[in-house]
């Protein structure tokens, strides 16, 4: 991105009044703009402004580009796929990531890296769009920036919100409190989904003309009514993360949302039909060697008997050896097994047995790259039901949520195998985890919940079950896995004894990635602003805005620091 300084009369009235009603995006870069120095990054014509809106689609989680795989890797899997529970690494990188949760700047950069390439895309797109008279095709960028931004604050919390808009990357820039930057995506999203909602009363001309740009460089929703509930989704996703914190505002925001409608089907990019492209996670997991099932998901997986689990995992890929006797434990094909995560890493190489553990299948790799699943929409639903008794029934919703996640997995609801995997009342508890190379990491099993909600549940339990069926049709959605671990606590996924930055004692889960401080100019901004912004120390224990215990005692996302201390 052009890193470019500049302002406006608008971009300081933002930052004036931003506390408590956000600002309007779209709005603001289409203003007149006073460059300070060079030029800003615009789309100067129609062709720039398909091809960046493309692009935009392409980096949200990267896919299409000739380093993809690499990006996909530094975005989610090295670290957040890790702390989600569904995945965990088999390699130490050359000694950079000597465990789960150790923290190497230059890995940790990635997600940060990522928001840049959406913004890069998106933001000429939306200064231009008035111009240009492509105002849909700017609400769309504005979505995609405000689902980066998202993204990027429930990583690490705080971020110069009006300092990125404006093309300011490098020091100084000043960080802005998660609230906030909550405020402002709510009023963004809220506009872009009106601009969308009075497409049809646009002239049939440019209604024609915006449809042929979506036939030809729309590869995720396909019409602009999908992309106007993708923002609302957004929008509930958002009012979820917030019900600890402010459990009231989060109900007016998410029945806003579910009121003016949500998606109708996944949001997703279909590398391998588009681009002719396996799956990131599939390259980095079966070219690479780098990525292996984790066995949190897997003890839950076969506790619950999920139908797919073969779909997306292969068995063991070589003979797996025991650590202390070097005798074979698990012959190659045996079982699909997963990788404890916390473990000290060692190279890739011959004596690593941790890279002959699952690894996801072949089948997957032509698996489109999710960025919203319907299932997670329903999922959603069902907790706003639970909680605050709108959006429609629970069971309802849960229901409609299981059959989205089995047919992503194209098992029809009629299918007797889905019948039985909802009819579940419990876990199969006999089913514990069992590390075939070394014995010292084997784990009694935490989930005890089956699939089917009752009457007789408590609210609790209910809340466990949901979030445990949205944990498993997310996949490999890490980030909003682990977003629902640190907000709700649920699944039970075995707790990691890795202490990362030293801040956590073993067992905690890591609440946040921290800021690379490696860069003097950059920390004195984090120094100046953002550890006000945040409120407290750049470590991995400290927790975000909306990571807060339940008030409402449905959730248990303290449990972990219960845990270790009763451990210790």
């Amino acid at each position: 991105m052009k890193r470019t300084i500049y302002s406006s009369v608008f971009a300081l009235a933002a930052a004036v009044t931003m506390v408590g009603c956000g600002d309007p995006l779209l709005d603001d870069l289409n203003s007149n703009i006073e460059v300070g120095s060079g030029d800003i990054a615009m789309a100067e014509t129609y062709e720039q402004a398909t091809g960046l809106f493309l692009t935009a689609q392409e980096k949200m989680h990267d896919v299409g580009a000739k380093n993809g795989a690499h990006v996909y890797q530094v975005q989610f899997n090295i670290h957040i796929d890790n702390y989600s529970g569904y995945m965990a690494s088999t390699q130490n990188f050359d000694g950079r990531l000597p465990s789960t949760y150790r923290y190497y700047a230059e890995f940790c950069d990635g997600p940060k890296a990522s928001f840049f390439n959406v913004a890069q895309a998106t933001l000429p797109v939306m200064r231009s769009a008035g111009k240009l008279n492509l105002r849909e095709l700017g609400a769309m960028c504005n979505i995609m920036y405000c689902f980066s931004a998202l993204e990027l604050s429930d990583i690490y919390g705080p971020f110069p919100w009006t300092d990125y808009k404006n093309d300011v990357q490098e020091p100084p820039v000043t960080y802005e409190p998660m609230d906030q930057i909550y405020d402002s995506l709510f009023v963004n999203l809220k506009d872009a989904g009106e601009i969308l909602k009075k497409f049809d009363e646009t002239p049939k001309a440019h209604r024609d003309s915006i449809e042929t740009i979506l036939g030809q460089y729309d590869k995720i929703c396909g019409s602009v009514d999908t992309w106007r509930q993708f923002a609302n989704s957004i929008r509930l996703r958002m009012a979820m993360r917030m019900s600890n914190v402010d459990p009231e505002r989060a109900k007016t925001e998410a029945k806003a949302a579910i009121d003016d409608g949500l998606i109708e089907k996944n949001i997703e990019y279909n590398t391998m039909a588009i681009n002719s492209i396996n799956h990131p996670l599939a390259f980095i997991s079966i070219l690479w060697n780098d990525t292996r099932m984790n066995a949190s998901l897997e003890n839950i997986m076969k506790r619950l008997k999920v139908p797919f689990m073969e779909t997306i995992f292969n068995k063991n890929s070589g003979d797996i050896r025991n650590k202390e006797t070097g005798e074979i434990t698990m012959q190659k094909d045996s079982k699909i097994v997963g990788v404890p995560a916390g473990v000290q890493l060692t190279p890739r190489d011959d004596n690593n047995q941790y890279t002959k553990f699952s690894g996801v299948s072949s089948a997957f790799a032509s698996v489109p790259l999710p960025l919203f699943k319907l299932s997670e929409r329903y999922f959603l639903q069902a907790e706003a039901a639970l909680r605050w008794n709108i959006g429609g029934s629970l069971s309802s919703n849960y229901r409609n949520g299981i059959i989205a996640m089995f047919e992503d997995f194209n098992i029809d609801r009629s299918d007797p195998v889905l019948t039985e995997y909802r009819e579940q009342e419990s876990a199969d508890t006999s089913i514990d985890y069992v590390d075939p190379y070394n014995e010292r990491n084997n784990k009694k099993g935490l989930i005890t919940v089956g699939v089917a909600i009752s009457n007789s549940d408590d609210n609790r339990t209910k809340l466990e079950k949901i979030i445990t069926q949205k944990w498993l049709s997310m996949f490999p959605m890490g980030l909003e896995a682990w977003n629902d671990l640190r907000r709700t606590g649920f699944p039970r996924i075995f707790p990691v004894n890795d202490i990362g930055d030293g801040s956590l004692g073993n067992g905690r889960m890591i609440r946040r990635i921290p800021w690379n401080m490696t860069d003097a100019a950059a920390a004195q901004d984090v120094n100046t602003t953002g550890l006000q912004a945040l409120g407290g120390s750049n470590l991995m224990r400290t927790t975000l805005w909306w990571d807060v215990p339940d008030p409402s005692g449905l959730g248990d996302n303290r449990r972990w620091e219960t845990e270790a201390a009763a451990e210790n």
